[in-house]
């Protein structure tokens, strides 16, 4: 994703009165149905301002949630153009060291310049490459199959140059890919230096089963882009992909995503999912529902995400510190979203 100033527009709120605020209720009546926000102040978000609410604890042991709430000054079909779009390096808090989309089918040039990003002096990149280099068919740090262990250490060998490793990661990366394009989740390949083998699409479809709700709601987007099972002859959609390297808990970490989008009725439904993950956590998942939001005059979106993670460390942790990481994640997200919307004042 890469997401006029947009506090000229959302100024605007602080006049809008009882009408545009009856008015709001209203257009927000499905979403307060569906999300964890039975209360929904329209003046704060059209003020700027992001809603935010942890999710609650789910018997799936790895998995936390949250949800978030914000509002923007475009169209939900212009809104959904920009979140495919916005380049996330322009925003340094979010540590992203490079951000590229994937041809379909995806070819090695596609990753041509993974390894320039692999520069030893940065300790979260020299943690990566020392973990590529420690990898053998008998065990890694990182999350591979064990043909894919076998194959990354005879690769790299025993110097594990910037430039090798980043040629290797990218056959790796590219074998994934191709797989996922042709299959889509059915192919996704587990990760085995684990307790127990781990399937990024099976975690994502046990988070999901426990929001019963969020499920309903996004079942259109999630059939058809084959995450959970859809009845006879809907079709499926075709997303855009991509590569990203990018610092999470202060190692470098790559992965591989899938940007959905579909037009339900008046809104728009986003699914942004990582299908695979090189470490520190195993995949994520983000729902947007873009709904547009009128104020009598001007026009815009409010935008819902639920925003699905699971992760290794979860699996021990108690309930309060699997709340506190839910809360963590949604002020990660929170300054994503704020990018995002600081996006809108540049032309």
């Amino acid at each position: 994703m890469r997401w006029l100033s947009i506090f000229l527009i959302f100024g605007l709120g602080y006049g809008l009165g009882v009408t545009a605020s009856a008015q709001g209720s209203d257009q927000l009546a499905g979403l307060k149905q569906s999300s964890d926000f039975s209360n929904i102040d329209v003046k704060r978000l059209l003020e700027g301002e992001i809603l935010s609410q942890r999710g609650s604890l789910m018997k799936f042991s790895n998995g936390i949630s949250s949800q978030i709430v914000f509002a923007v000054p475009t169209s939900p079909a212009e809104t959904v153009k920009r979140l495919r779009t916005w380049d996330s390096k322009q925003c340094p808090s979010l540590k992203v060291y490079a951000s590229h989309e994937l041809g379909a089918p995806c070819e090695l040039k596609d990753f041509s310049t993974l390894h320039l990003y692999f520069d030893p002096d940065l300790r979260p990149v020299k943690w990566f490459l020392d973990q590529t280099l420690a990898t053998s068919g008998s065990g890694s740090g990182l999350n591979l199959t064990q043909i894919e262990a076998v194959q990354l250490a005879s690769c790299v060998g025993k110097a594990g140059a910037p430039k090798t490793a980043g040629s290797c990661w990218a056959n790796l990366l590219l074998t994934r890919a191709l797989d996922f394009q042709r299959n889509g989740f059915a192919s996704a390949l587990p990760y085995e230096f684990n307790v127990e083998s781990i399937t990024p699409a099976s975690h994502l479809r046990s988070m999901l089963q426990e929001q019963v709700d969020i499920s309903r709601e996004f079942a259109p987007i999630l059939q058809r882009a084959g995450l959970v099972n859809s009845g006879a002859g809907i079709s499926t959609l075709r997303p855009s992909y991509y590569w990203r390297l990018f610092q999470a808990d202060h190692h470098a970490t790559l992965s591989l995503g899938a940007i959905y989008d579909l037009e339900v009725g008046d809104h728009y439904q986003l699914l942004e999912v990582e299908y695979y993950v090189s470490g520190t956590y195993y995949t994520s998942a983000t729902l947007y529902e873009i709904r547009p939001f009128r104020d009598g005059v001007r026009s815009g979106s409010i935008v819902w995400c639920d925003v699905l993670c699971s992760a290794p460390t979860l699996r021990f942790a108690t309930g309060i510190e699997r709340l506190a990481s839910s809360l963590i994640l949604a002020l990660e997200f929170k300054n994503m979203v704020r990018c995002f919307q600081d996006s809108f004042k540049s032309p």
